[in-house]
Formats: structure tokens, sequence, C-alpha cells
């Protein structure tokens, strides 16, 4: 693990947590939030969270609790922008204030479940075309991180509804990618670790 350092920037900080079996407790106004869960989702939220507090603890904000509005999108600390995520045994989140940003997004995947398949509902013809001329493993994890970053960029935009995935256009870049969304650009940056891929995006 160590993805988290390797995507932070000046005004960013960030928690990520391996899931071995380790408690998790939730703040008791959480808690509420996940009573009916089932116990995937329960812990899937519970380790989300700790990452959420774990990052907030830099900016003074460790022992807020994190709500969640009708849409599920977390209600962070007044003047803080954050995002949360989790994949199968990981979570991690990302935060900052306000002041520095307009909106942070952050999205965890593993390498090779976005199959070919799943490209024309995901990818525009020019992301599809740029896929075809890669080698199989640069393939997956490309089309891993085109799929990632676009998750970031909804989480950042505060987007309400479903996300319109061909919208969103991504161009790789070293260490990092731009995002096209609706004439705005934004600048975001991944890192690769095994088969796990972890994206943050903000503006």
């Amino acid at each position: 693990m160590g993805l988290i350092s390797a995507i932070l920037a000046p005004g960013l900080f960030g928690a990520e947590m391996d899931d071995v079996g380790q408690p998790a407790a939730l703040h008791r106004q959480e808690e509420c939030l996940v009573e009916n869960a089932a116990p995937k989702r329960r812990r899937d939220f519970a380790l989300g969270r700790a990452c959420a507090h774990a990052a907030l603890s830099a900016l003074g904000h460790g022992g807020a609790a994190i709500g969640r509005d009708e849409n599920g999108v977390p209600l962070w600390p007044a003047g803080i922008r954050g995002s949360i995520t989790h994949t199968k045994f990981y979570a991690a989140a990302l935060v900052a204030e306000a002041r520095h940003v307009g909106g942070v997004g952050i999205d965890a995947e593993r390498v090779g479940g976005v199959t070919q398949d799943l490209w024309p509902r995901l990818f525009d013809s020019a992301e599809r075309d740029f896929l075809m001329t890669l080698d199989g493993p640069q393939q997956q994890v490309l089309a891993t991180l085109f799929f990632s970053a676009k998750e970031a960029v909804y989480k950042a935009s505060g987007t309400k509804g479903a996300l319109a995935f061909r919208e969103i256009h991504i161009t790789p870049q070293d260490g990092g990618f731009t995002a096209l969304q609706s004439g705005q650009t934004l600048r975001g940056r991944y890192a690769v670790q095994d088969d796990l891929l972890l994206t943050a995006v903000w503006f």
C-alpha cells in the first residue's frame, strides 16, 4: 500500500486502508446510515469513513460526523471538500479546504474489470481507438484508468443523477491525465500497484 501519497498535491490530504479484517468503528451519527445494510455494505462504508476521518484530522475535523445526502453523497464539515472510495479489500479518502479547491474526487478500481464489451457504454470513439493500439496488459490498465478517472471527475463536479461516461473524455499523461467535461478541462493523477489503480482529480 502507499498509492495515496503518489496522487497528493499541496493542500490535499488523504488516507487509505487495506482491509485485513481490522475493527472499523463508526461515529454514532454515521451508524444509523447503514443500520439496515448488508454486512459487506456496512464494512465498505465503515472503512471509507475511517479513511475520511483520518484525512480530516489533518484539517482539525477528525471528530466530525460525515453524513450522507439523499443521493448517497458524503456531507462534509463546513468549509471542506472531499471524496471517498472503496473497492475490494481497499478504501481511501481525499479532502481539502474549500478555499483552495472547488471540488475533489477520488476513485479506486481493480484492474481487469473493464472488459471490451463495456467499452461502447463507457468510452467515446477516440478513447476506444486509443485502447485498441495497446497490448493486453497495458490495455487493461488504461481501460481501468479511463473508467476510474471518469468516476473521480463525476464525484469532484458534484453532478447529480446518472453518470454519462461518454460525455467525459480522458487523455492519459505520464502519471496523470486530463479530463474534458462540458468544455472544462480538469487535471488529475493516478497510481497503480499490482492490480489496484487509484485516481484523483480536483479543481
